[in-house]
């Protein structure tokens, strides 16, 4: 193309910058990539928020850790075992893992479900729940739940029976 319009209008054919010729295989790698950083750059932005929603589990799993002091030396003085202890606070913070991942999850398809009723299709396509971005969610969300849960689980096992039963 550059060759025969080139010959025609006088110019090198292999100055590129003489004529601007549209490669679609080239924009559509270019997208491909583009896209690609944002979807890396949203899962990021994703994984922030949830590791930041950890931190307030374990905040709030602290703060029940001390409330809860006096039931910890109970426990303990009737013949729990730290591994007991321990395991309840786990599943105290797997619980309220599991209750807001279970929240976000049905917003995110309701969602999905009302984007459905827009006429977007022919501009973005059709929203649609990625089986492959749940379990990497799934998966980063059992993460934050063992880091959130296993600090204040730690400490409520490891608190002394006996100052536990003085406050």
């Amino acid at each position: 193309m550059r060759e025969v319009l080139g010959k025609r209008y006088k110019f090198d054919p292999q100055d590129h910058d003489a004529i601007w010729i549209w490669d679609t295989a080239e924009f559509d790698k270019f997208l491909f990539y583009f896209f690609l950083a944002f979807n890396i750059f949203m899962g990021l932005i994703g994984s922030f928020t949830l590791a930041v929603g950890g931190i307030g589990v374990a905040n709030i799993m602290y703060i029940v850790v001390q409330e809860r002091v006096k039931e910890i030396g109970i426990k303990r003085s009737v013949g729990a075992k730290k591994s007991h202890i321990m395991t309840q606070f786990f599943m105290e913070s797997f619980f309220i893992i599991a209750l807001g991942s279970a929240i976000g999850f049905l917003i995110a398809y309701g969602i999905i479900a009302v984007l459905q009723f827009i006429p977007i299709k022919e501009f973005i396509g059709t929203p649609e729940f990625s089986g492959q971005v749940v379990a990497i969610t799934l998966a980063v969300l059992l993460l934050i739940g063992l880091a959130a849960g296993l600090m204040p689980a730690r400490k409520a096992a490891s608190l002394n029976v006996v100052e536990c039963l003085k406050t």
